[in-house]
């Protein structure tokens, strides 16, 4: 029978936590190591609805990207959702384990899954970050204009909307970095990128970009990282056979667009 440990240790092969930035919180943030798994739910976030899905379905195991303990917890009760997501997951015996920046880092990890559901050729590592393993860089399957290309961009990620700026030129190059990367910008102009797609802009990182002639495109935190639940699920099955795995029906972007 597998274990928790079991199925962190072979996650921890494939995104190992020394290539998480410094100030993140990654691994089994909650439950017992030794506890059997026979199923497992893959997600984007811990949310209360999908503890709640585990549970319906019968897993032991949720393995989330965001990290369901983030800033120092000083109480675990009811009058908070940290606090009520930790005691449904202990009261069912739902162990918890989270892949953040290790995983946008590893080699087919988020920023990969990213650049698949783009279709770009030729990827290369952008060289970000505390390791310099963020970000990914790639060729569009074909040329596209700015406005082009952001409607591209919503329809590969199934986004409920993108924003973009105009960096005036024709697009052939794409750097991705999935979630909160802007602070990457200049990583992905060092590497020829006439676009970049993040999720999360503020306005004068756009500002920002178009003077520098870059296309930006802010489609979402969610639409950009969602794909990573995916990959969990494909890697727990190709080592776990025998471990039920599955992709939270449940998890949703909180984010609506009218």
């Amino acid at each position: 029978m597998s274990t928790v440990q079991d199925i962190l240790t072979f996650l921890e092969g494939f995104a190992p936590p020394e290539l998480a930035e410094h100030w993140d919180n990654v691994g089994l943030l909650c439950g017992d190591r030794n506890q059997t798994v026979t199923a497992a739910l893959c997600a984007l976030d811990i949310t209360e609805q999908v503890v709640e899905e585990a549970v319906a379905r019968g897993a032991q195991l949720i393995v989330a990207h965001h990290p369901v303990i983030f800033t120092s917890v000083s109480r675990v009760t009811t009058d908070d959702v940290t606090g009520r997501v930790l005691r449904a997951a202990i009261k069912h015996d739902v162990a918890l384990i989270c892949m953040h920046t290790n995983a946008d880092s590893a080699w087919g990890g988020v920023n990969d899954a990213l650049a698949a559901a783009l279709f770009l050729t030729n990827v290369a590592n952008m060289e970000a970050g505390d390791n310099r393993m963020l970000g990914r860089v790639g060729d569009l399957p074909r040329e596209m204009q700015p406005q082009e290309f952001a409607a591209y961009v919503k329809e590969c990620l199934r986004a409920g909307g993108v924003r973009f700026c105009d960096g005036g030129h024709v697009i052939h190059r794409v750097a991705v970095g999935g979630g909160a990367c802007g602070k990457m910008m200049d990583d992905a102009l060092a590497k020829g990128a006439d676009a970049f797609v993040i999720g999360d802009c503020s306005y004068d990182l756009m500002q920002r970009a178009q003077s520098l002639g870059l296309t930006l495109v802010d489609a979402g935190h969610f639409p950009t990282e969602n794909p990573i639940a995916a990959v969990f699920a494909e890697q727990i099955v190709g080592a776990f056979p025998q471990v039920r795995t599955m992709v939270s029906e449940r998890h949703a972007d909180c984010i609506q667009f009218v």
